[in-house]
């Protein structure tokens, strides 16, 4: 979901700029939720929200397909954009756009955690591997000064190499959020499946 994630951001800040112009109607009354969701140390998601937002991303028609698949987007088209969006996002039970993109921004970047950590974990077994068999070689007797200062020297990077991946990451994602994303994670992947189906990009 790359290509979406990028959008996204691209939509947050487009509307964030709608919020900023705006003193009343739905972007000021959504302006508490896009505050709260900066705040990715504090939980925001629930079951019932990412349950609400499953569902909407089974709509044959979502306006916020159309803000990910069509580029040229304007200042002028906000007003538009942002009441289409608004509606649909009451629709489903949630308190305004900004409340529905909130929930989206955490699911994506959840997701992105987690498939970091998937990548960590693969770089963390192949670098094990490396070197142990570094250290195989170590025990031959026969084996040139060279190679031995090659195999060595593959041990002490690797070994630092696991050290540095043993480091607490800075990550400011609360694990409220976290656990219910991985909780969601296969049907959230099912119903991103509907967006490649239709030829928008996400991955």
């Amino acid at each position: 979901m790359n290509s979406m994630r990028v959008a996204l951001v691209l939509l947050l800040a487009l509307l964030c700029v709608s919020c900023k112009k705006s003193s009343s109607g739905p972007a000021a009354a959504s302006t508490s939720a896009a505050v709260a969701s900066r705040d990715y140390t504090t939980p925001y998601l629930t079951d019932e929200k990412i349950q609400k937002f499953l569902q909407s991303m089974g709509e044959a028609q979502n306006p916020f397909e159309g803000m990910f698949a069509h580029g040229g987007r304007t200042p002028a088209d906000l007003p538009r954009e942002v009441a289409a969006l608004d509606a649909f996002a009451r629709k489903y039970g949630f308190s305004g756009y900004q409340d529905y993109i909130a929930v989206w921004g955490r699911i994506a970047v959840g997701e992105a955690i987690i498939m970091s950590e998937g990548l960590k974990k693969s770089v963390r077994e192949m670098t094990e591997k490396n070197i142990q068999n570094a250290q195989e070689q170590l025990k031959n007797p026969n084996l040139s000064p060279e190679m031995r200062k090659v195999f060595e020297e593959q041990v002490t990077s690797g070994q630092q190499s696991l050290k540095d991946l043993d480091k607490p990451s800075d990550t400011k994602f609360n694990d409220s959020d976290l656990a219910l994303v991985r909780k969601y994670s296969n049907q959230i992947d099912d119903a991103s499946k509907k967006y490649r189906r239709q030829g928008i990009p996400t991955q």
